[in-house]
């Protein structure tokens, strides 16, 4: 290796005997060594997320959250989580940071049955970072005179990497702590390769929709409705360049959003209909998994589970197997959702427009019936 040359040896190389920081294989070694400890303790690995452990003890579960070398731990006491602290501690020379507050860049706050989870800090620093702390602050974070589209020959293009790092900077807030502008991000980034100044005109009104709800993120209660439910939408035809639809979906424990998404769909739908099936197969693929995490962390699902469609044709061809002329030449893959109706490891019931969260996530909407979706989907201020 450099710095280590022997004269008349230069073909040979140095065995470590441990692995070391900084080279490749090293966060490798580092899981493999936790995970066998972890284990050795009495924690399972769920199937769901490898990053997660669980153990059930006096019919009591515990849960370790893992990310490279930070660690959540979970517990129904303090004795237990004192506990599993000393075990670790026994292994690996640890640094106890208490009651989780921080972690990652995200703020935690529990207090009276309420948890909040949410990025100020961080979405000071970027409204900064970007000369929009002057800005005037507006109420939502999508202008809906303006609809964007691609740069055409002879257009003026903006500055590539302030375009790119600013919308890289918004996709980690918006897929960590806030939904509410998920689609607003998602729009502006699908013309990173090809921007204008009304692209950046659009990235600059986000940043003003954050100058006004800095403190926001989200809020879930003991009180609110535990089970896990989805939200499933679609805009049809809502890319003005190929006419692609936009699917969009969220799922809520405790009266906020666990996760959400909204994708530009990869074929075009030739109805409505069609778009909202191929948005609910998404969401359907999400409550698999969702169902699966759920029964790895011992909640008792005994039903199946929930997601709400606005569209009566496409909860139709969810329950219906017969073959619609109308629908034979929807992809094999989007009956997906079909499948598992039938199973009943699924149901789709149907929600009113006004009150579909998922509406979100595919296009921008009204102020006053963005603040309600907003609120509905448990973006909330900062607890005190």
């Amino acid at each position: 290796p450099e710095g280590f040359e022997v004269k008349g040896k230069e073909h040979l190389v140095c065995k470590l005997n441990k692995s070391r920081y900084g080279l490749k294989q090293s966060s490798r070694c580092w899981n493999s060594v936790l995970d066998e400890h972890l284990k050795s303790i009495g924690f399972t690995q769920t199937e769901s997320d490898p990053c997660i452990y669980v153990k059930e003890e006096d019919g009591d579960i515990f849960v370790v959250a893992i990310h490279v070398d930070d660690i959540i731990l979970a517990g129904k006491t303090d004795e237990k989580i004192a506990k599993v602290k000393e075990s670790i501690a026994e292994r690996f020379q640890v640094k106890d940071m208490g009651e989780l507050k921080y972690i990652l860049g995200l703020q935690v706050i529990q207090e009276d049955g309420k948890v909040w989870i949410g990025q100020p800090t961080y979405t000071a620093s970027i409204i900064k970072k970007y000369g929009m702390e002057n800005c005037k602050p507006v109420e939502t974070p999508v202008d809906l005179s303006s609809k964007l589209v691609s740069a055409m020959e002879d257009s003026e293009l903006f500055n590539k990497e302030e375009y790119q790092s600013a919308v890289g900077s918004l996709l980690y807030l918006s897929s960590a702590t806030r939904p509410d502008i998920t689609f607003a991000v998602n729009n502006v980034a699908k013309f990173s390769a090809n921007f204008t100044n009304e692209h950046w005109t659009a990235v600059k009104r986000i940043f003003r929709y954050l100058k006004k709800t800095v403190n926001y993120g989200l809020l879930y209660s003991e009180n609110a409705n535990p089970d896990c439910v989805g939200f499933s939408d679609a805009d049809w035809a809502g890319d003005l360049n190929d006419r692609k639809s936009t699917s969009g979906y969220t799922f809520q424990i405790n009266g906020a959003a666990v996760s959400w998404r909204s994708k530009k769909q990869t074929c075009v739908a030739l109805s409505t209909a069609e778009a909202e099936y191929v948005a609910l197969s998404a969401a359907a693929q999400e409550a698999l998994w969702m169902r699966q995490l759920l029964t790895d962390l011992n909640v008792n699902i005994d039903k199946p589970m929930t997601i709400y469609e606005d569209n009566q044709s496409a909860i139709a061809m969810s329950k219906n197997p017969q073959f619609h002329g109308r629908s034979k030449h929807i992809d094999i893959k989007y009956h997906f959702v079909r499948d598992q109706v039938e199973k009943k490891t699924l149901t789709v019931l149907y929600c009113p427009t006004g009150s579909m969260l998922a509406d979100l996530f595919t296009k921008g909407i009204p102020k006053e019936q963005f603040k309600k979706l907003r609120e509905l989907t448990g973006v909330a201020i900062k607890l005190k």
